[in-house]
């Protein structure tokens, strides 16, 4: 059964502003309001996601990016794309995930990467000012890409 959409928010709550996309995965996963919508909070991205990414319609993946402005959210959509053979690890991006649920399990979902902008990133729990400022607008974004339909539906 293929879910509607999985939203996966990953990084290091330990770690400042990293922690966003945990924060805002767990918020999801309490939330039992959206029917066929999963979420997972994790640290980092692994190939043992394929599976699940298989399964969605469409993933909405939440993560923390240095260098932008503090709290600035953005919208990537994302494809496929193989992993160069000399740097394939445990950790992979989310393209190549794509690409593995594509290759391992004959399908690739719609995909989407929403970013924060991170003030911090030192060591340390909490969200700094600014990102904590922007999480409305995150959820909002998040919401709107897990519920989005597609066309003709």
């Amino acid at each position: 059964m293929t879910a509607n959409a999985l939203i996966v928010g990953y990084g290091n709550p330990l770690r400042g502003d990293d922690g966003v996309g945990q924060a805002v995965a767990r918020a999801f996963a309490n939330e039992a309001a959206i029917d066929g919508v999963d979420a997972i909070a994790c640290h980092q991205l692994t190939p043992e996601l394929a599976e699940r990414f298989a399964a969605a319609a469409r993933v909405v993946l939440i993560d923390a990016a240095a260098g932008r402005a503090a709290g600035r959210v953005s919208v990537t959509p994302l494809h496929p794309a193989p992993a160069p053979a000399s740097t394939l690890g445990h950790h992979v991006e989310p393209s190549q995930l794509l690409h593995m649920a594509q290759r391992l399990y004959g399908r690739s979902p719609e995909a989407y990467l929403v970013t924060v902008g991170a003030s911090s990133l030192e060591l340390g729990e909490g969200l700094s000012a600014p990102v904590t400022a922007a999480l409305p607008e995150v959820f909002a974004t998040v919401r709107r890409l897990a519920l989005k339909r597609p066309p003709g539906a």
